[in-house]
């Protein structure tokens, strides 16, 4: 249990993960149907309301009602996932890039992208990246993002207007950010796929899919037949080398710069499921990408986790923490691969 836990409370510029077997639930409807639809989220997205739109920052200073994390002896020490962590260390683990603009190019740049969205009638920034489904003519492509970037836990609804900018780069005109002026546009997302435990308030199941059909954007090609696309992995052995990427966007970042964090990650000290890694990234990086076996020069890795969140205080407040991508996670993605409307995976 970890009931002194939320004393330090949690800041989302992302959020955490657990364990599980899938049963999909099918949600009314998915938002991106037919072209008119597509086009009528596009034009949602003026430069106006995307320069306006602000992170998705949760911050708790208890844990939802009924809420805890099973507690197991031995291995990790917060009841699931192989490997340890340690003792978390005085001013949290050790780490070559905390926070510093992506200078590279590779696939992880044109892979990488801004996620916007809107919730209880608030227009939303995190950060999402294409994963690989398998196939490039299956008339569909997917996003990983966060739980927290696609469902309002709060309110039980899904998100509206979702867009995925992928390659985003600052305007050459200034700060004038628009569908038009980013390298590969917006893409309208046709279903979001997330876990039910997320839904019901779960901290430790804060991951989704967007499905991205052909066309999705101006032309008729896949996302990933334009961008290239990572691929995805589960129930890896921690702690771990990891790069994690994402576009923050709460001060002292703007959210104009693809910034990465890189170092070994380390299991969370209050027990949760979740790995951190010391990283400056702020809110709007929430969603953003985690790898493994990541290699500079080619920008490619494989995808463990994405940003989740920070803890407010403590010795491991300078870790973004991720979700452990475990059996659950894989079945929410095997649901996304079929989806046809927004959906929750049941445990």
């Amino acid at each position: 249990m970890i009931s002194k836990r939320r004393m330090a409370s949690l800041m989302v510029g992302g959020i955490m993960a657990l364990t599980a077997v899938s049963v999909a639930a099918a949600a009314p409807g998915g938002q991106g149907r037919g072209k008119q639809q597509r086009d009528d989220v596009l034009s949602y997205w003026n430069a106006d309301r995307i320069s306006k739109a602000v992170p998705r920052d949760i911050v708790l200073d208890t844990l939802p009602p009924g809420f805890t994390i099973p507690q197991a002896p031995g291995g990790n020490g917060n009841g699931r996932g192989p490997g340890g962590g340690g003792d978390g260390g005085v001013d949290g683990g050790s780490s070559t890039v905390t926070g510093a603009p992506w200078a590279g190019a590779g696939t992880v740049k044109q892979t990488t992208g801004k996620v916007l969205f809107t919730m209880a009638g608030i227009d939303y920034v995190c950060s999402g990246s294409v994963v690989d489904d398998g196939s490039l003519v299956d008339n569909r492509s997917l996003v990983l993002t966060a739980g927290h970037c696609v469902y309002d836990e709060t309110n039980g609804a899904f998100a509206t207007n979702w867009v995925f900018m992928p390659n985003f780069e600052d305007s050459s005109t200034g700060n004038v950010f628009d569908c038009a002026s980013t390298p590969e546009g917006c893409w309208v997302a046709d279903a979001l796929v997330t876990s039910s435990a997320w839904a019901s308030g779960d901290f430790n199941e804060d991951y989704a899919f967007a499905v991205m059909p052909d066309g999705g954007h101006s032309g008729g090609d896949a996302l990933e037949v334009v961008t290239g696309a990572q691929s995805i992995t589960f129930n890896q052995s921690h702690p771990a080398t990891v790069y994690s990427f994402g576009y923050p966007h709460a001060s002292p970042y703007d959210g104009t710069d693809l910034t990465y964090c890189s170092g070994t990650d380390e299991a969370d000290n209050f027990g949760s499921t979740s790995y951190g890694v010391k990283c400056d990234m702020t809110g709007g990086s929430s969603g953003g990408p985690w790898f493994i076996g990541f290699d500079e020069t080619s920008g490619e890795g494989a995808l463990t986790s994405v940003n989740s969140f920070h803890y407010r205080g403590g010795k491991q407040k300078n870790l973004m923490f991720g979700p452990y991508f475990d059996d659950y996670t894989q079945a929410t993605y095997a649901v996304a691969l079929d989806a046809v409307g927004n959906t929750l995976v049941a445990e």
